[in-house]
């Protein structure tokens, strides 16, 4: 698969994520503006070991409170729709293909993504650093060691989609 057909069908179970009897306005709205956002270029990244200040936990993403600090993170890419957008992805309800991932300083979210393994093949976007006390290199090796953990496979690189 490529990340192509990655962002597609991501972006295709985030638009089912408000398929409900009665969703809020503001979710749609969110869902509208969380859609039309750009695909970025995938890039290739290489395994770095990950080097997590103390006080810092990177956290598969397995409760719906944990959503809501992935969400409030995701969400600070929209500045003026920031509420839209956080009504949205707070609806998101946690699914075996997809695995979100949350960075916390104590409780404060200060990171987050959104990964998929595929035919043996590590698809991570949506990522989102908001501190300095975390880089992306290690937030992304957390994350592989933990992909790695969960499939039973040694992840060296991953496809920034």
């Amino acid at each position: 698969m490529n990340s192509e057909t990655f962002n597609k069908n991501k972006l295709s179970w985030l638009e089912e994520q408000v398929n409900v009897d009665f969703p809020t306005p503001e979710s749609l709205k969110g869902r509208d503006i969380y859609l039309s956002q750009n695909a970025c270029v995938p890039t290739k990244l290489e395994f770095v070991n990950s080097n997590i200040p103390d006080g810092v936990f990177v956290l598969p993403v397995t409760e719906h409170r944990l959503t809501i600090r992935w969400a409030m993170i995701v969400a600070k890419q929209w500045d003026k729709e920031y509420d839209d957008v956080l009504e949205f992805l707070t609806q998101i309800e946690l699914s075996e293909e997809y695995q979100l991932f949350v960075a916390l300083n104590g409780m404060m979210p200060i990171a987050a993504c959104l990964s998929q393994v595929i035919d043996g093949e590590l698809f991570i976007s949506d990522i989102v650093i908001t501190d300095n006390t975390l880089d992306v290199d290690g937030f992304l090796g957390s994350v592989m060691e933990q992909q790695s953990s969960l499939h039973g496979t040694t992840f060296t690189t991953c496809i920034k989609a």
